[in-house]
């Protein structure tokens, strides 16, 4: 045949000659290649391991169903090893996707180099570059149609060799990223704040430390939860409720606050301070235990490690006796010599609260005033501990006028906290004392002005406003008609609180379809108690017992069901009494008071009731956090708050304006109404207006009138017992 086309032996043995290195390279690269399918397959647990046993075919199998037999297999043996590279680390993933690359861009390399007559190199290095989308490979540079068709083709087919790397690259970072958004692993913070347990006050808690961060008071380092519940869904909730908040870093933890090693998790022992939540749990001997437990190893661990350990903040719904009460046993057994604790206190509240609904019966607007001196925000004032050596050695009387924009309301010294002390009650060496402000800043801007001078212009001289006072008698409140609508199992307890308050002539209605007993029902020499066997929620039995015309009437759903029932129970005896007063239409309207569980119903119900009468709503959930969020920040106001909460002490009154300023005052100065308070040994805080509006700490230079139906909040011993009430005598 050689001879036919005129080549003759040598020429032929030349050639051969020449094509002999070039066909040696390539058996080379072959096995190479080979080599590297080898390996690949070994790391990948072994080709064979899945194929599956021979079986015997029978005798009428037909070739067809024989071929696909053997395809199914080899579909089998494919999903499985794809499975098990896809369960490799990110660098043997790669190495799998790398290593089948190669068969395909010699494949490629082979067709472009028979069209484009390019050398192996050549043809390899396009194709490989093409496949991968290499930065500056241009594959529409080729000068023949033939090797252009080619090259397309092979970038065609590394979109798709290119996506699959960077799908696994990415899938490996994002599943890394998920492994840390939902790990549980240790949380290296220092100087934290620490959440331990989830309950209804959790979610108010945080909003108020994110404003209180917002504001700088504190708060600057993350807050770490650990709670008994899974993680993701603690972080989905906390990030939907605190979406409009101010912004927040809150770390989650999946465990249990009794727990030592998760207490380790959540580095509990170096926080700034760790707040115990009362668990939701169903057993509450468990759930108090737990909390003791927790307290024992707080405290515990702050000796072990040598150094201070944080502040601890224990909730508690209700006071525990003494022997019930583990948490204050833990406290005990860790009073030791050499172990530097961090403060301890007990913020109590969620059974004090049931006296602010009393009080708010009694003297509407009570909840509103209590809500802007507990809650943290921008446009409230709020309780502060300051100290200042301008201060220390000064009477109550000298220190309280070098405050202009502030309100003094107490001092500390050795003896503890002294609310609404007397003129001559001394301040410590510390200079420590109790400020209402609307920020820190404003208190220190108040002492930097006076520069320790306590004369200011705009407050009359001590006993200069004696015989003013004589002429402003403190006035016995009116006659109360109340009707509790509903009881629960805080009803009994409002009652008794209702009575301590109730001025003489008062009468209370319980309006239920409960048997009550008989003790219940006694009153006392100022109000007597009525009960009314009859359904509360229907409209008939309301109209019949004229509800609408009482003076005040509390709502008290059953406490055994869940919020939202709560709420449309409450919320439906205010629409029934709106319709009763509107209906009525004699210009009265009974003031309402009611708890509820959130913003969106409370705005209902004072949509409902706007333009009939007041309502008072008590969101129980917030004015609890907002205890929390003080104390947390600073621990010397737990005793505070049990002050203004208990049925002793100094406690906040709202008196007529008539008993403050006389028919020939116009305008005054605030500076002397507060003179005026402290002849009665009272401390005047702001001004309830007659249209809700509240005013507290106002600045003392500033001129204020005060009209018919405004009233005077203050710092009082009493709210009209004979004995307090009277001026002062000289």
């Amino acid at each position: 045949m050689d001879a036919m086309l005129g080549k003759t032996t040598e020429s032929v043995n030349d050639c051969s000659h020449a094509e002999r290195p070039r066909r040696a390279v390539v058996r080379a690269r072959a096995v190479g290649v080979a080599g590297a399918c080898v390996v690949a397959g070994a790391l990948g647990g072994g080709w064979t391991s899945v194929r599956k046993p021979p079986t015997p075919a029978p005798a009428h199998a037909s070739a067809s169903a024989s071929f696909e037999d053997r395809l199914n297999n080899a579909r089998s043996n494919g999903m499985y090893v794809a499975q098990r590279v896809f369960g490799w680390p990110l660098y043997g993933k790669v190495f799998m996707i790398m290593a089948a690359m190669v068969p395909l861009v010699l494949a490629a390399a082979a067709v472009y180099r028979h069209v484009s007559e390019e050398e192996w190199g050549a043809s390899i290095a396009k194709t490989f570059y093409w496949l991968n989308d290499v930065p500056g490979a241009d594959s529409t540079a080729e000068e023949n149609w033939k090797s252009v068709v080619v090259a397309q083709l092979i970038v065609f087919c590394g979109m798709f060799t290119f996506a699959i790397l960077i799908g696994v690259v990415s899938d490996e970072i994002a599943s890394k990223v998920d492994e840390v958004k939902t790990g549980n692993s240790k949380v290296f913070e220092q100087n934290h704040t620490v959440i331990l347990n989830w309950n209804e006050q959790l979610i108010p808690l945080l909003k108020q430390v994110a404003v209180a961060k917002s504001e700088g008071i504190g708060f600057e380092r993350p807050v770490v939860l650990l709670a008994n519940r899974d993680k993701e869904e603690m972080d989905a909730t906390i990030e939907d409720e605190l979406q409009d908040s101010p912004p927040l870093t809150v770390v989650t933890r999946s465990g249990q606050a009794h727990n030592a090693e998760d207490l380790d998790r959540v580095n509990a022992w170096v926080a700034e301070r760790v707040v115990v939540l009362h668990d939701d749990g169903e057993n509450e001997d468990t759930v108090e235990s737990q909390k003791a437990a927790a307290v024992l190893n707080l405290r515990s661990g702050g000796g072990i490690t040598g150094g201070r350990g944080p502040n601890v903040i224990v909730q508690s719904p209700t006071r525990r006796s003494e022997i019930d009460d583990g948490v204050a046993l833990a406290v005990d057994l860790t009073e030791k010599e050499g172990n530097k604790h961090g403060e301890f206190c007990v913020v109590n509240g969620t059974g004090e609260l049931s006296k602010l609904k009393a009080y708010s019966i009694m003297q509407p607007g009570g909840s509103k005033l209590f809500e802007d001196l507990m809650l943290q925000s921008n446009d409230s004032s709020e309780f502060y501990t300051y100290s200042h050596p301008s201060l220390a050695g000064k009477t109550f009387q000298e220190a309280w006028r070098m405050f202009n924009t502030t309100t003094l309301v107490g001092i500390t010294n050795a003896e503890g906290m002294i609310l609404g002390p007397s003129e001559t009650d001394i301040i410590g060496p510390s200079g420590a004392v109790i400020v209402v402000a609307d920020n820190k800043s404003t208190i220190e801007a108040d002492i930097a002005k006076r520069k320790g001078s306590n004369k200011n212009e705009n407050i009359p001289p001590p006993g200069s406003q004696h015989l003013t006072m004589l002429r402003c008698p403190v006035r016995m409140p009116a006659p109360r008609k109340v009707v509790m609508l509903g009881w629960n199992e805080e009803s009994s307890s409002v009652l008794e609180d209702m009575l301590v308050l109730a001025p003489p002539g008062s009468s209370i209605t319980l309006i239920n379809n409960y048997e009550l007993d008989k003790s219940i029902l006694k009153g006392n020499t100022n109000c007597n108690v009525k009960h009314v066997a009859m359904d509360a929620q229907k409209r008939a039995t309301l109209e019949q017992n004229r509800v609408h015309e009482a003076g005040a009437v509390l709502i008290m759903p059953p406490t055994d069901s869940d919020d939202a029932t709560q709420d449309s129970h409450a919320l439906s005896s205010i629409m029934q009494v709106a319709y009763l007063s509107k209906r009525a239409d004699t210009g009265h309207a009974p003031h309402i008071v009611s708890e509820l569980s959130s913003e969106v119903a409370k705005r209902v119900a004072e949509d409902m009731y706007a333009g009939i009468g007041t309502v008072d709503v008590i969101l129980h959930d917030n004015l609890i956090g907002g205890a929390l969020l003080q104390v947390s920040a600073n621990t010397k106001l737990a005793g505070l708050f049990d002050y203004l909460l208990e049925k002793q002490g100094k406690e906040l009154y709202m008196r007529m304006y008539n008993e403050f300023v006389t028919e020939n005052d116009a305008e005054v100065y605030w500076g002397t109404i507060c003179e005026r308070a402290r002849e009665r040994d009272e401390i005047a805080l702001g001004i309830m207006r007659a249209d809700g509006e509240l005013a507290i700490s106002p600045r003392k230079d500033k001129r204020v009138r005060l009209n018919p139906g405004d009233q005077v909040v203050v710092l009082a011993e009493d709210w009209w017992t004979p004995t307090s009430v009277k001026a002062k005598q000289s």
